[in-house]
């Protein structure tokens, strides 16, 4: 048996349902041309839903580290397709409504009005769902990372002032300089990673932390705007971006930048400045109390730390001695400590090695790393001699050491600048200088323009050059005594390996100044040397002759040099600079200094002379004579001083015997120096002259000679009796007269009249 179902269904809900198809059906036909009328209007809207999604999408993606939501990118491409899709409707619409057999064919009418009306459900449901209070989401910064380092010696105080400053609301701007190798890097990086640790831990709201961005750059010389944009762009997440603009206009980069960081509280590293960056410009905001923000820069230069506007600026000085020794000891390692620690020789040897380092942490550390593997007291004391004698032969001073010291010397701004420090190293290593003395040098080897005759001009332009050297960190002001400076051990070793193209010609300088020697170098170390300097040694004679056709600098000052060699300065045929100064025992100057034609500076300062060789008046080339303190001079031949026709600066202050010197008519000297004056008058190229007058005739001869007594700056009368008053008031507008010293006068002794 089966079973029997029966279901009732009422006629009139089969016959509605049936009309209501076949109206659908019919309408797909007949109302075709008001569906592709709704369809475009429908279409329009979509497309201004789809514009207006894409331009939020486009504004909170262009300030960076903003990605749009995956449903967003998801619509925006299905309502690209849809849109595509109902223009390719429209078009067959219009291109079929132009077609008779279309218009006859109710089939194919009936399809393309049933796909018109599921197109405009389709734009209208996907139109709706378009409203988007969000359509993108931030990014997290990519936390930056901590830089490598290494424990630090010796600083800790400056570490936290720096530290103090970013605290400080009213610092915005903070410059560190110092000379290469002292250590700015490193401090930077410690204080770039104490950020980086406050910042990510509990306590990022305190005053050290709470930065929004710690951006750290590294700067290159010659560092374009557009490079800075994109290392600053690159560590805030506009990598991209910055990419993007690269194709466009450098305008992009700056909005790019500023988009992110105004608003921002962020600290900005800056490490190695040379030259004044435009930050303002690169789009990065000026730090103020509102923002929060500050720049830390590391440079060479404390004029680079007035050009970044620096509120706080501060310098790093090399280590104190016992610090230097501390880091040394770090670097040698526990098996060279303890040896050094067992023998006292060691000790001091090890002590002495740190010591010419100079307290320079990156010499410090390089010396120390060689001398990890030194276990011998005659490898040590080797090694404290090749330091102070020749500091490039040492392993890795001429890799890691002095080529970073260079940069600072190639970046002085003219080749005057490099030339006066060069000058500084042929002195012995740690000589104190006065500025005054330093100055005065440089006008001896015809350093600064000898065009201006005014010579207080050439002084101030001197000061300013001094000044222009200690501000970039490559000389130095005592502190006892802001009158002196002197050149650190290390940047005098590096200025005498870049002197002899970093090394390949060392034996260009022969420079052993200060090293307590008694013998001079042997002859053969002097062919192809330019410049000898054995200053401050302790040689009595020199008795060999050298072959140096190449030497334009002879330095021979003090030491108890009493006897040169007949024919010594025979091969010299290109000596400018001859200084002999302070050689007590030094009583006879060669006649064959005639063959010096070249010679423009010659200084007998401080010997004791008795005599010039008449063929002195063969060097017409001579600029600067100094007779200064030849107390036993008693002769200078007749027409000897005004043969010297190119001279600029006569010193002869104290010069001549005190003694009664016998009068004749072929000596200068005699008769009170009334002939001194007669042949100084004669000399039109003066711009700087100091004096000794012993007779009121000499002195008459003085006081009418206007030319000579406007560029006397030292004066010393003695002996002058008869002489009952002396107006040394200046009257530089008015003629002289006879008793007035109408002169800019810097000393004026007055002994024994």
């Amino acid at each position: 048996m089966g079973s029997i179902f029966s279901v009732s269904i009422p006629v009139d809900a089969i016959i509605t349902q049936c009309c209501s198809c076949i109206a659908r059906q019919a309408g797909h036909v007949t109302e075709l041309s008001d569906r592709r009328r709704v369809l475009r209007d429908t279409l329009r809207e979509l497309e201004a839903a789809r514009n207006d999604v894409q331009s939020k999408v486009e504004a909170v993606e262009h300030g960076g580290r903003v990605k749009r939501l995956d449903q967003v990118q998801a619509w925006l491409s299905l309502a690209d397709a849809s849109i595509t899709e109902a223009h390719a409707l429209i078009e067959v619409g219009e291109n079929s409504s132009r077609s008779s057999c279309f218009c006859g064919s109710t089939e194919a009418r009936y399809k393309l009005g049933k796909e018109i009306a599921g197109k405009i459900d389709q734009l209208a449901a996907l139109k709706s769902k378009g409203n988007f209070a969000v359509v993108g989401e931030r990014l997290p910064v990519t936390p930056a990372a901590v830089r490598p380092s290494q424990p630090l010696v010796g600083v800790e105080s400056l570490l936290e002032n720096v530290l103090r400053c970013l605290e400080d609301e009213a610092v915005g701007v903070i410059g560190l300089y110092g000379m290469g190798g002292v250590g700015k890097t490193a401090i930077l990086t410690k204080i770039h990673n104490e950020l980086i640790a406050s910042s990510s831990s509990s306590s990022c709201c305190s005053a050290k932390g709470g930065f929004d961005y710690v951006i750290w750059v590294d700067v290159r010389r010659n560092q374009n705007l557009e490079e800075l944009q994109e290392r600053i762009g690159k560590k805030i997440g506009l990598e991209e971006q910055m990419q993007e603009a690269s194709r466009g206009c450098q305008n992009d980069k700056y909005e790019h930048i500023a988009r992110v960081l105004n608003g921002k509280k962020f600290v900005l590293l800056l490490d190695n400045l040379w030259e004044k960056l435009d930050l303002l410009n690169a789009g990065v905001p000026s730090p103020s109390n509102e923002n929060g923000s500050k720049i830390v820069f590391t440079t060479r230069s404390e004029i680079v730390c007035g050009h970044m506007d620096a509120q706080k600026k501060i310098k790093l000085d090399c280590l104190e001695p016992e610090k230097a020794w501390e880091l040394f000891r770090k670097k040698v390692g526990d098996d060279s400590n303890s040896i050094i620690d067992r023998d006292h020789e060691m000790a001091e040897l090890a002590r002495g090695v740190a010591k010419e380092c100079g307290g320079l942490p990156l010499a410090l550390i390089t010396v120390g790393r060689t001398m990890a593997s030194k276990k011998t007291p005659e490898e040590w004391s080797h090694s404290k001699e090749t330091l102070r004698e020749s500091a490039s032969e040492f392993s890795g001073m001429d890799v890691e050491v002095l080529p970073l010291l260079a940069f600072s010397f190639e970046n002085l701004p003219s080749h005057t600048l490099k030339a006066c420090l060069l000058h500084f190293a042929f002195h012995p290593e740690s000589a104190k200088i006065t500025k005054r003395t330093l100055i005065d040098e440089w006008f001896r080897e015809s350093l600064l323009s000898d065009h201006d005759r005014d010579a207080d001009k050439r002084v101030n332009h001197g000061h300013d050059m001094v000044r222009t050297l200690v501000n970039m960190c490559l000389l130095e002001e005592v502190a006892e005594d802001e009158r002196y400076v002197r050149l650190h051990d290390q940047v005098r070793d590096m200025l005498l390996w870049v002197a002899s193209e970093r090394g390949q010609e060392k034996e260009k300088y022969l420079v052993e100044a200060g090293l307590g020697l008694t013998k001079a170098p042997r002859v053969g170390k002097w062919d192809k040397a330019r410049v000898v300097s054995l200053m401050n040694n302790q040689i009595k004679e020199i008795m060999e002759v050298p072959k140096c056709p190449h030497l334009e600098a002879l330095y021979l000052e003090s030491n108890p040099l009493g006897r040169l060699a007949p024919g010594f300065f025979s091969s010299m045929t290109r000596l400018r600079v001859l200084d002999l100064s302070d050689n007590k025992s030094l009583g006879e100057l060669p006649s064959e200094i005639c063959h010096l034609v070249t010679l423009e500076s010659l200084n007998l300062e401080f010997t004791t002379i008795r005599r010039l060789p008449f063929e002195l008046k063969k060097l017409v080339r001579l600029k600067v004579l100094d007779l200064t303190f030849t107390s036993k001079l008693t002769v200078i031949p007749l027409h000897v001083l005004s043969s010297l026709s190119a001279l600029q600066s006569l010193r002869m202050a104290w010069c001549g015997s005190t003694d009664k010197i016998t009068d004749d008519e072929n000596n200068i000297l005699a008769g009170g120096q009334e002939l001194v004056m007669e042949e100084v008058r004669q000399l039109t190229n003066l711009s700087g002259v100091n004096l000794t007058l012993r007779s009121v005739g000499a002195l008459n001869k003085f006081l009418s000679s206007e030319n000579v007594m406007m560029y006397t700056k030292f004066l010393v009368i003695q002996f002058l009796k008869g002489l009952t008053l002396l107006d040394i008031s200046y009257r530089r507008t008015h003629k002289p007269t006879q008793g007035t010293l109408c002169i800019r006068l810097r000393k004026l002794g007055i002994v024994e009249l």
